[in-house]
């Protein structure tokens, strides 16, 4: 028994070593190294913490589709809430966690909040967001490599391990945007390669986990492609994967509600509008023209590093461009924070922006949702004694009318996306007169 003990330990050591010198060796530079698996460390306890704890009802239902997915063969055609690649991916890892997750299609049929009687529901949760750990340090490392500066590495580092929109959307609220999320960063990072076919490609199948890359897919073909044929060939490489992977699907009504009222995205974007005469013009598609059109005009490139600078910045301005004129759901903010972190890193006065706008963020979602995406998240500790606390929005209503004040947070925060807009337009006309000397 001792001589098993001593040789699991050994395999246990190699394993680690292994892991130390083909991978943080190679990641984290080595003058900062112990600085960097500090952060490393703190950011993993602080999502270990979460991980077990928080449930609610959305990561019970994609994970229900995965579990038929896999059991059953089949994605219930009525209902689909995500793109199909959505639902295989979620149902990879539950596939490869399958051994460690006993009873898990019993609980998932008890349903929620019932799910909350199994004796395995920690293990479950824990398990069920371990993916995301991948996707979410991977997008940390990504990070760094495009950052040259040693103390901005750092800085870039530090705040993504803390940054607590991460946490919450990843392991409370248990949402899969960091998956995407990434692809759009990796995507970004092979633009800085010069790896255009790979980074079109990679944008194509981050919009089959979730649409929201399709809107980054212009600004890329304006950037990256030199002439008309290779814009049309960069396209080709990003769509072509979109519709391998969603063709099986196009009949299906639940794959048609994913771009109306499933996806959110088709009615939420045109939710905001002006009447001129008899027609309705929409908010969000004249800004979104305004910003390809800038684009466009200001899309000289001479290196990758150019291009990646540019597209990054394109992508920022649409992303707080969306926040600002549509009704959006709190963890479509992770769709941002790669992007987001890069910008403040590379100007450090815009620190205490950012901070603010997580601060109304979380304002935001706190009082528009109420318990469901907070006391009522630790439900599987002890669901009375969390359903039980007073809600966020009542504590407020205490000493001012709570809609007033998410109104205000909501209105700060449009007007900071609106002053991150104005000053990512002037590092692009910086970026465009560099090119020009």
């Amino acid at each position: 028994m001792a001589s098993t003990k001593g040789i699991s330990f050994r395999k246990l050591v190699v394993f680690v070593t292994w892991i130390y010198r083909m991978f943080i060796m190679r990641v984290f530079p080595e003058e900062d190294r112990l600085i960097f698996l500090k952060w490393t460390l703190i950011g993993l306890l602080i999502r270990l913490a979460f991980m077990p704890f928080a449930l609610h009802g959305d990561l019970v239902g994609i994970n229900k589709f995965a579990f038929l997915l896999i059991h059953r063969g089949y994605i219930p055609s009525a209902r689909m809430d995500y793109p199909p690649l959505a639902y295989f991916s979620i149902a990879f890892f539950q596939f490869l966690f399958k051994p460690l997750m006993p009873d898990f299609g019993y609980a998932l049929d008890s349903g929620n909040p019932l799910w909350g009687e199994s004796p395995h529901l920690f293990r479950y949760l824990f398990l069920l967001k371990f993916p995301y750990l991948i996707f979410d340090f991977g997008i940390a490392f990504l990070l760094l490599r495009l950052v040259d500066n040693r103390e901005k590495r750092l800085t870039v580092f530090k705040l993504w391990m803390l940054n607590p929109l991460i946490i919450f959307a990843c392991y409370l609220h248990g949402q899969f945007d960091i998956m995407p999320t990434f692809l759009v960063a990796l995507s970004l990072y092979y633009v800085w390669k010069g790896k255009l076919t790979v980074s079109l490609i990679l944008l194509g199948l981050g919009a089959s986990l979730k649409q929201f890359p399709l809107l980054f897919l212009i600004p890329a073909l304006i950037l990256l492609g030199r002439t008309k044929l290779q814009k049309f060939r960069l396209l080709l490489w990003a769509v072509v994967p979109y519709l391998l992977l969603t063709f099986p699907y196009w009949g299906a009504g639940g794959f048609r509600q994913i771009f109306t009222t499933g996806g959110g995205y088709d009615e939420r974007v045109l939710e905001l509008y002006v009447n001129i005469g008899s027609h309705r013009v929409y908010v969000f598609v004249i800004g979104y023209a305004i910003i390809l059109a800038f684009i466009y005009f200001h899309s000289l490139a001479r290196s990758s590093k150019q291009a990646f600078q540019k597209l990054l910045l394109a992508e920022l301005v649409i992303c707080l461009w969306f926040y600002a004129t549509v009704y959006f759901h709190p963890q479509w903010v992770v769709w941002i924070m790669p992007m987001l972190t890069l910008f403040v890193v590379g100007h450090r006065k815009l620190t205490t922006l950012y901070w603010m706008l997580i601060i109304c963020v979380f304002v935001y979602f706190t009082l528009e949702w109420g318990g469901l995406l907070t006391t009522w998240l630790f439900s599987p500790i002890d669901r009375v004694f969390f359903h039980s606390l007073i809600g966020p929005g009542e504590i407020v209503s205490y000493f001012y009318p709570s809609r007033k004040f998410l109104y205000i947070f909501h209105s700060i925060f449009i007007g900071i996306s609106f002053w991150l807009i104005y000053q990512a337009f002037r590092s692009f006309l910086q970026e465009r007169s560099e090119n020009e000397e």
